[in-house]
């Protein structure tokens, strides 16, 4: 397994897609946290503006799934969905005789290190070199200290069972493309559902869901009952997601 995760790491490495959405991201936060930061822009009502955090609204942005969806979509994409081409890399690796499902492992587990580093660390960190660029680091106090690490932690969790939904979307395809359009119309989709009253099944499913712990855990506050919710919520969603993948990428005829 440790030799799968590391041949992953150096393909993620080597990949061009990976390295150009970075740049995006990193540009990006950096000019939305800039304009945030001197005024330009100007985003209220938050959970950032209501923990003191005013200065790095441009966050709620990248959290939002319709827009990280974009990014790692993408990387899926082009991380995963391309090695069932011509290129022949997914077949060679089931050559080797490793378990498909430790092959599938890895690249999950990969693939959600990379989307988390572009779609969560990128954009906190970058917020924060903003804030002391501009002088601003002053707006951040232990209670805010906390606040950030509770609720990155528990979005990293939700964010995991996504990418697992992504990983198996990829797998499914076997297409660039076609992976790109069904994570963007299934996102769309869990929007529609979060806005629009539907049946009460899925309303019930939905608020027992990753989608709705996404909101959820950007609360200011938290009781420990939420907090046990949503790690709950997001570990079984990764526990069930992934052992579908593995069920799926196990049955599939790779050509």
């Amino acid at each position: 397994m440790n030799n799968l995760l590391k041949a992953e790491m150096f393909k993620l490495g080597r990949n061009r897609a990976f390295w150009l959405i970075l740049a995006i991201s990193t540009g990006l936060s950096a000019l939305m946290h800039y304009l945030i930061i001197v005024g330009w822009w100007m985003i209220s009502g938050t959970s950032f503006d209501a923990v003191g955090l005013g200065g790095l609204n441009a966050l709620s942005m990248f959290l939002v799934p319709a827009f990280f969806n974009l990014m790692i979509g993408t990387l899926a994409a082009f991380f995963i969905s391309t090695e069932f081409g011509a290129g022949g890399v997914i077949k060679n690796q089931i050559l080797s005789g490793r378990p498909r499902s430790e092959i599938y492992v890895s690249k999950y587990i990969v693939y959600t290190l990379g989307s988390v580093f572009i779609g969560v660390l990128i954009p906190l960190s970058t917020g924060l070199i903003m804030l002391a660029a501009t002088g601003n680091l002053e707006i951040l106090d232990g209670g805010n200290i906390t606040y950030l690490i509770r609720m990155h932690l528990l979005f990293i969790l939700q964010y995991a069972g996504y990418t697992a939904m992504i990983t198996l979307l990829a797998v499914l395809t076997e297409d660039s493309g076609k992976t790109i359009i069904f994570s963007v119309l299934f996102t769309l989709l869990m929007f529609v559902v979060e806005k629009v009253p539907v049946f009460n099944i899925v309303e019930i499913i939905y608020d027992y869901s990753i989608f709705q712990q996404f909101n959820l855990v950007m609360a200011p506050r938290m009781s420990a009952g939420m907090m046990a919710e949503a790690v709950v919520v997001g570990v079984l969603t990764i526990v069930v997601v992934v052992a579908a993948g593995c069920m799926v990428f196990g049955r599939k005829e790779i050509k």
